[in-house]
Parts: C-alpha cells; sequence; structure tokens
C-alpha cells in the first residue's frame, strides 16, 4: 500500500487550480481564433486542411459533432489534391470522434490507417503520437499488455524529441496500462512523473485525465477520501475545458466513491448529470457503469427493489459487452484462421507451380534432344525408341503427381469443411452460454448480491425464489439439450436400443414436470393403455418426452390444459402431446424442425436455446420412428411421435387406461383404473 498524500501536496494541488485558469480562455481564444482564420479562407487548399485538423482536434471533446463534420472535410480535401499529412491527421481526429461514442473497433480501425501512412512518410512525432493511440486503445480494450509495447515505443520517440508534452501524455497513458493490470505501485509511478510535467505546463486539459487515473489508483488501495479529492481536481478540470466525455467518465467516478462513503445526495447528483451528458454522446460502457452504480446506490438507501431492477439491467449491458469482445475475439480468430488457410493454398500452389516448370523445362529438353537425333537418324534409331519410352514414364509421373495434388486439395476442402462446422458448433454454445444461460445466473447473482448482507426479507425471497426456481429448472434442461446436441454435432450419439415400459419411464418424469406446470397454474394429465413395452432407446425417448411436455408448459398461458394420449397401431405406439396454448405462427411453422434454430420466449418470457425440437425429431428418427405436429395460433398445438413397439408387447390386449391426476389432499400423483 502506498502512503497516503503529504498535507503539502493536498494544499499545493488547489493552488494549481488558480495557476491554470486562464488556459482556459486561451484555449478558447485559440478556437475563436482559428475559427476566424477558417471563415476568412474558403479556398480548398492545404492551408483550409490545417485549419480544419487542428480546430476537429480542439473540438471532439466538446461537440464530436462538429468534429466529425471537419474532418470529414478535411479528409475530402486531402484526398483531392493528395496531400498525405492531411489525410494522416483528419483519419486521427475521426478516429477521437468513434472514442467519444464508445466504437473501439472503428476508432482501432482509422487509427491503424493513420499509422500506416505516418510509417511510409517517416515523421517521427505523427509516430510517437499514433503509436500512443494505438496503446491507449487497447488499454480501454482490456489488452493493456499489447498496449505497453506501442506506449513504450511511443515515449522512446518522444524522449528523443525532447516532447515535454507529449511525454506527459504518454506517460499518463502507461500508468492507465499498469491501472489495467492491477499494478498500482507501477501505475503511480508514471502518473506522478506526468503530474510534475503537466504542471509546469499549465496544461489543465491533461491534468484532469492525471488526476483521474490517480483517484482510480487511490480507489483500487481503498484510500476513498484520496480518491474523493483527486476525482473532484478531474471533474473541475474537464468542465473547465468543456470535455464532456471527461465529465461524464468524472461524474461517474465522483458518484462511486461517494456512495462508499455515504454522501448519497451527491452520489446521486452525478449520476443524473453523468446520464444526461451521455445520452448525447451515446457511449455504451459508459451506460453499463451507470447502472452498476445506481444499483450500488440504490442498495445504501435499502430501496433493494430498485437495486434489483438496476443490477440486472446493468447484467443485461454487461452480457451484450461480453457478446461484444466475445465477437471480436471470434473475428481476430477467423482472420487468423483465413491468413493460416491461404498460406497453406499458397504453399500447394507455389508447389504445383514448381511442377509445371520442371515439366516445361524436361519438354524443352526433350524438343531439343529430337532435333539433335532427327539429324542422326539412321545412327541413332534404336535410341529414339527409348527415349520415347522415356517421356510416356515422364507423363505418368506428371499425371501421378496430379493426381496427388488433387488429393491434397480434396483433404484440405474436408479439413475446412469440418474446422467450420466446428466453429459453428463453438459459436452455438457460446451463443447460448453467454445469453441464455447467464440470464438466470445474473438474476440468481443479484438476490445474492441482497442476501449477502440480510438486506431482504423472508417474504421478498421467497417471492423471487418461484421465479428463480423455474428459471434455473429451464436452464437445466437448456443445458441437457445443448450438451446433447454438441454431443451430436461433434462426435456423434450411438442408438442403445432395449425394451421398457413407456408408462414407466414417463411417470419417472412426470412429477417434476406438474410440479412446474402448477408454477404456471397449467393442468397436465397423462392417459396410457397400461404398461407399453416399446423397443428403443430409453435416455432417448426420455429427453423427447421432457422435451415436448416442457415446450407445451412454456406456451400454455395460466388456466389452460396439457394432455398425453397414447395409441398401439400397426406394430407402433403413437404418442400425442397436446395443449391449448398459443399455438405457432403460420410463418413460423415450416421452421419448427428445420435445421435452423428456432426458439422464441414462452407465455411467461421462458427462454430456450432453439435445440429441444431439433433434437427431439433426430432422437426419435434414430430410434425408426415418426414425428410431426398440428398447430393453429390461438388455439394450441399438438406433437405426435411414434416408436416401435417391443416384441413382447400384445397390441390386441387393450388391458386397462391408467390416468395420473393430482391427489386432493396429499398432492400427490395416483393412479385410477
Amino acid at each position: 500500500m502506498l502512503p497516503a498524500i503529504p498535507l503539502k501536496k493536498c494544499i499545493f494541488i488547489p493552488l494549481c487550480l488558480l495557476l491554470l485558469s486562464p488556459s482556459t480562455r486561451a484555449q478558447q481564444s485559440g478556437i475563436d481564433s482559428l475559427q476566424l482564420n477558417l471563415n476568412a479562407h474558403t479556398q480548398r487548399d492545404t492551408i483550409r486542411v490545417d485549419l480544419l485538423n487542428k480546430l476537429s482536434r480542439l473540438y471532439f471533446t466538446k461537440d464530436a459533432g462538429i468534429a466529425a463534420r471537419m474532418g470529414e472535410e478535411a479528409l475530402n480535401i486531402s484526398n483531392e489534391l493528395g496531400y498525405v499529412k492531411g489525410k494522416i491527421w483528419a483519419t486521427r481526429n475521426l478516429a477521437l470522434v468513434e472514442n467519444t461514442k464508445g466504437n473501439l473497433d472503428k476508432q482501432l480501425q482509422l487509427t491503424l490507417t493513420a499509422l500506416k501512412l505516418a510509417e511510409a512518410e517517416g515523421e517521427p512525432r505523427t509516430l510517437g503520437i499514433l503509436n500512443n493511440d494505438v496503446g491507449n486503445i487497447f488499454t480501454e480494450q482490456n489488452s493493456p499488455r499489447d498496449a505497453l509495447i506501442y506506449l513504450q515505443k511511443s515515449l522512446q520517440i518522444k524522449e528523443q524529441l525532447n516532447e515535454i508534452p507529449e511525454i506527459s501524455k504518454t506517460l499518463n497513458n502507461i500508468g492507465s496500462a499498469y491501472i489495467a493490470l492491477k499494478q498500482t505501485d507501477s501505475a503511480l509511478l508514471y502518473l506522478t512523473r506526468s503530474e510534475k510535467l503537466k504542471i509546469s505546463l499549465r496544461d489543465e486539459r491533461g491534468l484532469a485525465y492525471t488526476y483521474e487515473n490517480m483517484g482510480i489508483v487511490a480507489m483500487l488501495e481503498h484510500r476513498y477520501e484520496t480518491a474523493l479529492r483527486y476525482h473532484q481536481l478531474s471533474a473541475r478540470y474537464y468542465k473547465d475545458t468543456d470535455n464532456q466525455p471527461g465529465i461524464t467518465k468524472a461524474s461517474l467516478n465522483l458518484a462511486e466513491v461517494q456512495t462508499i462513503l455515504g454522501d448519497l445526495k451527491s452520489a446521486e447528483k452525478n449520476l443524473d448529470t453523468a446520464r444526461a451528458i451521455n445520452e448525447k454522446l451515446g457511449n455504451f460502457k459508459n451506460e453499463m457503469i451507470y447502472y452498476k452504480i445506481r444499483s450500488k446506490l440504490d442498495s445504501a438507501r435499502h430501496d433493494y427493489a430498485s437495486a434489483l431492477k438496476h443490477y440486472q439491467a446493468f447484467s443485461e449491458r454487461n452480457i451484450d459487452y461480453f457478446n461484444i469482445e466475445k465477437s471480436r475475439q471470434i473475428n481476430r480468430s477467423a482472420t487468423k484462421y483465413e491468413a493460416e488457410k491461404k498460406q497453406r493454398e499458397n504453399v500447394m500452389l507455389k508447389k504445383e507451380q514448381q511442377l509445371h516448370l520442371a515439366t516445361i523445362q524436361q519438354q524443352r529438353v526433350l524438343v531439343l534432344s529430337g532435333a539433335a537425333l532427327f539429324l542422326a537418324l539412321l545412327l541413332i534409331t534404336a535410341m529414339v525408341y527409348r527415349l520415347y519410352k522415356h517421356q510416356q514414364e515422364l507423363y505418368q509421373q506428371l499425371n501421378s503427381k496430379n493426381q496427388e495434388v488433387s488429393l491434397q486439395n480434396r483433404i484440405i476442402l474436408e479439413q475446412n469443411a469440418t474446422l467450420e462446422n466446428l466453429n459453428q458448433v463453438k459459436d452455438k454454445i457460446f451463443s447460448v452460454i453467454s445469453h441464455d444461460l447467464r440470464s438466470p445466473l445474473a438474476i440468481l447473482e443479484g438476490l445474492l448480491f441482497l442476501l449477502k448482507d440480510d438486506k431482504i426479507d423472508a417474504r421478498q425471497f421467497s417471492f423471487y425464489t418461484d421465479e428463480l426456481w423455474r428459471d434455473v429448472k429451464n436452464t437445466a434442461y437448456m443445458m441437457d439439450n445443448m450438451l446433447q446436441w454438441a454431443s451430436n454435432q461433434m462426435k456423434g450419439i450411438s442408438v442403445k436400443a432395449d425394451d421398457f415400459d413407456l408408462t414407466l419411464l414417463l411417470n419417472q418424469e412426470f412429477e417434476l414436470l406438474q410440479t412446474m406446470a402448477r408454477q404456471k397454474d397449467v393442468k397436465l394429465t397423462h392417459e396410457l393403455k397400461g404398461a407399453i413395452l416399446v423397443y428403443a432407446d430409453p435416455d432417448m425417448i426420455r429427453l423427447v418426452l421432457r422435451n415436448l411436455i416442457n415446450n407445451a408448459i412454456k406456451f400454455t398461458p395460466g388456466g389452460g390444459e396439457i394432455v398425453l394420449l397414447a395409441q398401439l397401431e400397426k406394430g407402433e405406439a403413437r404418442v400425442s402431446v397436446k395443449d391449448n396454448g398459443t399455438g405457432i405462427p403460420t410463418e413460423d411453422q415450416h421452421r419448427i424442425f428445420s435445421n435452423i434454430y428456432y426458439s422464441t420466449t414462452g407465455t411467461r418470457n421462458e427462454k430456450g436455446c432453439g435445440l429441444g425440437l431439433h433434437l427431439s425429431k433426430d432422437f426419435v428418427e434414430r430410434n425408426h420412428g415418426h414425428i410431426w405436429f398440428e398447430s393453429k395460433p390461438g388455439e394450441g398445438s399438438c406433437f405426435i411421435f411414434t416408436v416401435p413397439l417391443s416384441d413382447e408387447q400384445d397390441i390386441n390386449a387393450r388391458g386397462y387406461t391408467v390416468v395420473l391426476q393430482d391427489n386432493p389432499v396429499s398432492g400427490m400423483s395416483v393412479l385410477r383404473r
């Protein structure tokens, strides 16, 4: 733990506010002067480009829209004139505008484009600034180790040029990277160096960023009073320089530390300020952070219902942010795979070209040899015959080589198809885990967040428990489906058929399914003709029954009814699951059993991964059965499947009817004959 800031320094910092305040007026004066010069200079030349770029750089924290318009005009004129320097700075300014919106991928793309142009020009100062920008983006993308590579390179260039203002910026940004690595000692070392340089330069704009980072370090070390002072200084400087993204971040930081310190009124005021500004900026990450801090503030006020609501809002945005990060990683993996694929194709093409060149060379030798042999035809007739045979052998070798190349190409194509299929399986698993499975876990996390310090009473907890139990059970079914599907896709599933009683298997699952039905006030019964012996894989048929019944419960509203029937005919059992729920829209019915994974939410927003019916069809057909459905929107659906009867089943024996109903006294299911 680093020592607290000495009293001297705490007194010195507020004095800096008085010393630095003229810089704001100077900056505004500079903007006004540049704007007058731009208005006076209407000719589309390099002078106008430079004026536009300077103004765009000053405006991007004040008004991103104005900065973007100036950057685009500068870029258009630079393209017309072939003015490379203008293109570099216009592209860099447009990248900074994307940063204010939280579009880090777009910012990185534009910055790397500018860096590539600068490397061709070989101008050191520009290279130092752009390497610094790339490092900042990697830090914001949670890749601080990659960021340090660019930032250290930038610092080396700037120190060689003795660019003190630029050195102070990069020192601050290296501190940010070490904060992301949770190495607070190293972070504070670089931030202190940056602070000294910026105070000597009276760089009020730059000090706002440095004091923000120092406040974050203090929060990581639980020095909240010190953190509050730094964040107040940062907010003051951001406001003085009219830095809208900075004011948003500073307000969020202040709200968080004020909530911890118990100043709830000030925390709410800062949260309202952050939200109002961010609605204009549209920064998704700031919105996510807002809901997280708002949840903590509600909890500190003992308003646990609002705390849970805001925590769920944070969790939903956090899931979306996770999906964006996941997509970025998948895109990087895809790019790497495509590069490796092209490299393999280039190697194969190179080998093929070498083979063709060797063949052409051999043919040239044969032509020259034939011309020489023709002149001495009478003397070397026997040799000509041998050469002819040799030529035939060469052609055979060439055909053999071509066949080998074709075989290798076919193997590569098959491998690519396999890899693409596995990649789709992986993406589907990631999608289910990151969205459908994380949602009930997020609700559970929110409840545990309130239970941790006994901040919710038994009545409130009981209210959420039934809903949570249903979500978790539904998630368990989804996980079972997903694992079965993934196993089927990646290594296949073998059918282990055996004789078993379909009625007994259904009874084993029925009590749990009835409990889920009662949760929604849905009546669930089944009517079977005594013991029904079938020949199939019991685990597969169990999953089919569970999916069809669970699907019926999902789309049947309270007060509805679900009935299971079975008929024996022509050596097979025909089982139907009928409900009077919402039914399936006509335009979506063709997608139910297709390879397109189709999923919608139930009558109480129950979620699914879209694999249950697809798996059910696959498992029924693997057991030599058929599955289909009949549905009318608003009237309900009926799903029917068949399964072969066992040789021991007497089709003509019509025994007795089994009806499973709820016992009104014990609540248990009983059999009636």
